[in-house]
């Protein structure tokens, strides 16, 4: 890695319905919400000369950071797109999260409803049971599981292992 590159600071979304993509980062997802930025003028007229349909108006949120770990986020935009999002037909397009016991992760996310999955969803293979009855380390060693955002967005969530590819080529 070039040494200029320190780490990854956040991964961002644009979002149809902030409110509920806020709402599933912060309740389901668990993430503490940081701080938002708001519109302002210039931001509003930049967006509209470009001929986005935005309808907000100075001091509508524009921005919230949700922390995923020290000086790592998600960053979330309000800024409503049209037409769908088409993420889960991007193949391994994703966010991946990494968590200390898995199956506790998988446990508070099935309980939130959500389904959890072998791989992207387009893969179409959804776990039938629990996770913890099911969940096997992947083809990198690790174990992990997707999930959807409310808009489609995948994310995965990863628990390295004694066997992990990533832990056995990544030196400090």
């Amino acid at each position: 890695m070039a040494e200029y590159i320190k780490r990854l600071t956040h991964c961002t979304f644009t979002c149809k319905d902030y409110p509920k993509m806020v709402d599933f980062y912060e309740n389901v997802m668990g993430l503490e919400k940081l701080f938002t930025i708001d519109y302002e003028q210039d931001i509003i007229d930049g967006y509209l000369a470009q001929g986005y349909p935005l309808r907000a108006k100075p001091g509508d949120e524009w921005i919230t950071y949700l922390k995923i770990a020290p000086k790592e986020f998600i960053e979330l935009f309000n800024c409503p797109y049209e037409g769908e999002n088409n993420t889960m037909n991007q193949e391994f397009h994703h966010v991946c999260l990494v968590v200390e016991d898995i199956y506790e992760a998988a446990e508070e996310l099935e309980g939130k409803g959500l389904t959890l999955w072998h791989g992207p969803k387009w893969l179409g293979n959804p776990f039938t049971k629990p996770y913890a009855e099911e969940g096997e380390p992947g083809q990198c060693g690790s174990l992990a599981f997707y999930v959807q955002d409310p808009e489609g967005n995948e994310i995965e969530v990863m628990q390295y292992t004694e066997n992990s590819l990533q832990l056995k080529y990544d030196h400090d």
